[in-house]
């Protein structure tokens, strides 16, 4: 059956592409082959469509709109630059106009792939969908749907369509800024410097000095992970406990039909853990942190009493401490935090994932990965836990950061650090840098860091199912999207920016 439709999508050559190929730029393509598709544009909305595919006889390459296929390897190779329309999958095609809009809805409005997937099938897939949406208010009498019925591929925008159009759109544009081929890589550092991060001042000698600062902090938005404490090996299904490698872990302390053997303390546990009316706790515990009472006829018994989606701890105190009390882990473990090191203009420079926790010589690296030369590390390093960070470097005698000093930011230096540790006062204090004031003012906004954790954190949601590789990329093209904004944001309010060499930094 031949079905209408609005259009055709064909390779961008008739010609074979491939240099080494005994046809190149000579030999018609042949052997088409044409399959029905759908195309989502912004513009006119979803459309019903054909798209064909032409061969090489000579390489055996199959030529697809934006792609071609060899046909022993199966591997696609993308032409140069940034197409107008991309395929997401093998019947979907979503226009790149759409995918920019989806792409900074998802930055900037922390839309998920199925918020933007909503969106698009109500208000965007038809050009009258504001009247469709408003019969009444339109005086239009309902009518059957019946578009899309006698087409084979669904006229409905899916989640899986705008995520996989996400990730296939940024590589486009970043193989296109890099002139290069599409190549799967993080972004890495963000070799950048203004005005509001980078001050030059005289020093008492009348020579110039420039005083750089960076400032660390983390979040915690994470991904599953493996249950044993800092293992970074994937797991092969969300819903797993442990990795491949440590798998046997699953059979300790378990019996037939039970995470649990049969100890009673631990038996309770589990029980607790999987009671019904755990969630029902959670929403009243919500409530009374809000400051509202819960209705008295809702409450149910200490039987249901909620033990936390993550961890469980055995009802009463020990005689011993916390320490002492009984846990249990029966969900998923999740990543630790995503830390960040930043300047404090709003770029941020780095981050990295801390699987096992927030350790103090986790920190340590990750700073030195950043700051790779002692030429390239800053002149102040802000950390909230810095007084701990100068102890372990000297202890380790590790002199990569010599020449930087390690001041605790105002806020946190304020409430979590005591006045009577002297080695604290004496090292992490930030009224002890005279050249971090101007005027009675800081120089540097040293909570750059906790404020962009309020717009990282907002992707919480987003990330948390998503598998280890997609995280990674979908976290890196944010923060990509985030630091291009603040740019042009410093640049609009007349600052300065510049780029610095990577070892300048």
């Amino acid at each position: 059956m031949i079905y209408p439709a609005y259009g055709d999508i064909y390779p961008p050559t008739y010609v074979c592409l491939s240099s080494d190929c005994p046809n190149y730029q000579m030999g018609v393509l042949t052997d088409p082959i044409t399959y029905q598709a759908t195309q989502f544009t912004l513009q006119y909305g979803v459309l019903p469509i054909y798209t064909t595919s032409m061969y090489c006889c000579k390489c055996f390459q199959r030529y697809h709109h934006n792609f071609s296929v060899h046909k022993s390897t199966n591997t696609q190779t993308y032409y140069y630059g940034v197409p107008s329309t991309i395929q997401v999958a093998t019947h979907f095609f979503i226009d790149t106009p759409l995918l920019e809009l989806f792409a900074n809805a998802e930055a900037f409005g922390w839309l998920s792939s199925m918020n933007c997937a909503h969106i698009y099938n109500i208000a965007l897939a038809h050009s009258n969908a504001y009247i469709l949406n408003n019969r009444h208010a339109f005086a239009m009498a309902p009518e059957a749907e019946h578009m899309g019925k006698s087409w084979p591929c669904s006229l409905q925008m899916q989640d899986e369509n705008v995520l996989n159009g996400f990730f296939i759109y940024s590589l486009l544009l970043d193989k296109a800024e890099k002139q290069s081929q599409l190549i799967l890589e993080m972004e890495g550092i963000y070799p950048h410097a203004c005005d509001k991060c980078f001050v030059v001042l005289d020093n008492e000698h009348g020579q110039k000095v420039k005083i750089q600062a960076a400032v660390c902090n983390g979040n915690t938005i994470g991904h599953p992970c493996c249950a044993v404490h800092d293992c970074k090996m994937p797991l092969y299904s969300h819903w797993l406990q442990f990795c491949s490698d440590h798998q046997n872990l699953c059979s300790i302390c378990a019996d037939e039909g039970s995470k649990t053997f049969h100890i009673v303390e631990h038996n309770k546990l589990e029980e607790a853990y999987y009671k019904p009316a755990k969630a029902l706790f959670q929403l009243h515990a919500q409530l009374t942190r809000a400051g509202l009472s819960v209705p008295s006829d809702s409450v149910i018994g200490d039987e249901g009493e909620d033990v936390g989606e993550e961890s469980t701890e055995c009802v009463g105190k020990s005689d011993k401490g916390n320490a002492y009390c009984l846990k249990a882990r029966f969900g998923t473990q999740c990543t630790h935090n995503e830390q960040l090191i930043m300047r404090p203009c709003g770029i941020i420079l780095a981050w990295a994932t801390f699987y096992g926790s927030e350790a103090i010589s986790a920190v340590s690296e990750f700073a030195k990965a950043v700051f790779p030369t002692p030429q390239s590390t800053p002149e102040y390093f802000i950390f909230d836990n810095n007084c701990k960070l100068h102890a372990h470097q000297e202890a380790k005698q590790d002199h990569h950061f010599s020449d930087t000093a390690l001041p605790v930011d105002v806020f946190h230096f304020n409430s979590k650090h005591k006045e009577t540790d002297l080695y604290c006062q004496q090292h992490c204090n930030p009224a002890a840098f005279p050249d971090l004031l101007e005027n009675g003012k800081w120089h540097f906004n040293t909570s750059i860091c906790e404020q962009t954790n309020v717009w990282l954190g907002g992707y919480q949601a987003i990330l948390r199912n998503m598998t280890v590789h997609r995280y990674n990329f979908y976290l890196d093209e944010m923060i990509k999207r985030q630091n291009q904004h603040v740019n042009s944001e410093l640049k609009k309010a007349g600052i300065h920016t510049w780029l610095l060499p990577i070892a300048a930094l």
